[in-house]
């Protein structure tokens, strides 16, 4: 799903209470309404369209949305989760905003608390913030925040920690976190006095496995598929997120092939990886951070075979985000794992929330590679990406115009609607066109309104339909 696709999308469910528009750029306005979804059920908001029509942004830029983050950063406490991006639409500027539901209720902004009624934002009154002290206390209890028994500070790596500080103050992401390690932490709520977290210790241990067997990650390559005798190797993986993370990338730099392509009417080859490493980064992202570490058997399994790989994770995506395998809905993200997401968001890892499943998707997409599919079943998550071309689906109506074509002559998507006297719409005939395309058997000539389409000598197959 395009960016525009995704907010498009989402304008379209204006009912949703966890939706925002702002006609025109208020810094103020937008830090009290991330403040109030903060506190409330997380959100997004659309700077630059007002309820009715899109209207934009024509004066905005990257510097002023770069403002908007340090000033969510630096002006909200506790520091927040937020994603803020600038977006083109229909050739006009917007800003995407996406609120993950806070995992340490209350947030204030300038000292003061707000909150969603409706579709409203507004100041809390004190009876408001007791009652989110009160309904907050399911975050402090979640695995993360569980004290490690017989965890000491000392079974933690001070240069991961470090590292998480750097790349945040990198990124710009940390001028109000403290500096040290173990004040960094305590900021967190991964460690309390001598008491050391789950969540400290699966993202900074050392030897995290001597706590969470959870932890491992098991990698194996079956050329064979899955009833064969022939493993071509097995790797298991028991160090903390950050070095596991590292590892499985390494892994699949080293065992992604380069595929190499020939189009049709050129003699030009394109060499391309047989899985788009960007999606692969993403789809392990989303299996650490989503995951359930309260499941004592939860390891990620990765099984590679000779045309698909599968990421199978304990822990399922709610129904209503992907539906019949693949087709993603608009959402906002919803994290099991706020502080371990909050540090992948620290160190650069997680930068599209509540849009890396698209991501994936477009990646695989764009390549025209068989689109990814999830499925669920039994608490546990398992993503497909497979590694062959898509299928281009050829029917009769299709079969029927292409036979009729003069290969001297260029057609347009006009001819073809006028070729079935009109029982067509556009929209069917530029779909057509389109498969021809993608599949050689015809070629596209120039865009816009005066595309032409012309006839190749590929032949259609056997059998379509």
């Amino acid at each position: 799903m395009s960016a525009k696709t995704f907010i498009k999308e989402l304008i379209n469910q204006q009912e949703h209470n966890s939706l925002e528009f702002k006609t025109g750029w208020n810094v103020e306005a937008v830090l009290k309404t991330i403040c109030a979804f903060l506190n409330t059920e997380g959100g997004w908001i659309i700077v630059g369209h007002n309820e009715k029509e899109l209207i934009g942004l024509p004066d905005i830029t990257e510097q002023m949305v770069n403002e908007l983050k340090k000033n969510a950063l630096e002006n909200i406490f506790p520091q927040p989760l937020v994603y803020v991006q600038l977006e083109t639409v229909n050739e006009k500027f917007i800003v995407l905003v996406n609120v993950l539901k806070g995992s340490r209720q209350p947030y204030s902004y300038q000292n003061k608390y707000f909150i969603r009624k409706g579709r409203q934002t507004l100041e809390a009154s004190p009876d408001d913030v007791s009652l989110i002290l009160r309904s907050s206390n399911q975050y402090t209890s979640s695995w993360e925040k569980l004290t490690t028994v017989d965890a000491k500070y000392n079974d933690l790596s001070e240069n991961e920690i470090s590292a998480t500080i750097v790349a945040a103050n990198k990124l710009g992401k940390t001028k109000s976190l403290p500096e040290s390690p173990k004040d960094f932490l305590s900021y967190f709520q991964l460690i309390d006095y001598t008491a050391v977290k789950n969540g400290a210790v699966i993202l900074y241990g050392n030897e995290p496995t001597k706590f969470f067997t959870q932890c491992r990650i098991r990698i194996t390559n079956m050329p064979e598929g899955v009833t064969g005798n022939n493993f071509s190797d097995i790797e298991i993986i028991e160090d903390n997120l950050f070095v596991s993370f590292k590892r499985v990338m390494d892994y699949f730099k080293k065992n992604n092939p380069i595929v190499s392509e020939f189009h049709q009417d050129s003699p030009l080859r394109t060499d391309r990886e047989k899985y788009p490493f960007a999606a692969l980064d993403e789809a392990i992202v989303n299996a650490m951070v989503h995951r359930d570490y309260g499941d004592m058997s939860g390891e990620i399994t990765i099984n590679i075979y000779k045309d698909k790989i599968e990421i199978i994770n304990s822990g399922e995506i709610p129904s209503d985000i992907i539906t019949k395998k693949n087709i993603i809905e608009s959402h906002h993200s919803v994290l099991r794992n706020p502080t371990v997401a909050h540090m992948f968001f620290l160190r650069g890892k997680m930068e599209k929330l509540g849009r890396g499943l698209s991501l994936i998707k477009k990646q695989f997409d764009e390549l025209r590679l068989k689109s990814p599919e999830w499925t669920f079943q039994s608490g546990y998550t398992k993503l497909t990406l497979f590694g062959i071309k898509e299928e281009i689906k050829i029917n009769d109506r299709m079969v029927h115009f292409f036979s009729e074509m003069n290969p001297e002559n260029t057609y347009s998507s006009e001819d073809y609607m006028e070729f079935f006297m009109g029982e067509i719409k556009e929209r069917t005939a530029r779909t057509d066109l389109q498969k021809l395309t993608e599949g050689g058997w015809v070629k596209k000539i120039g865009d816009g309104p005066q595309t032409k389409y012309l006839k190749t000598s590929k032949k259609l197959p056997d059998i379509a339909g």
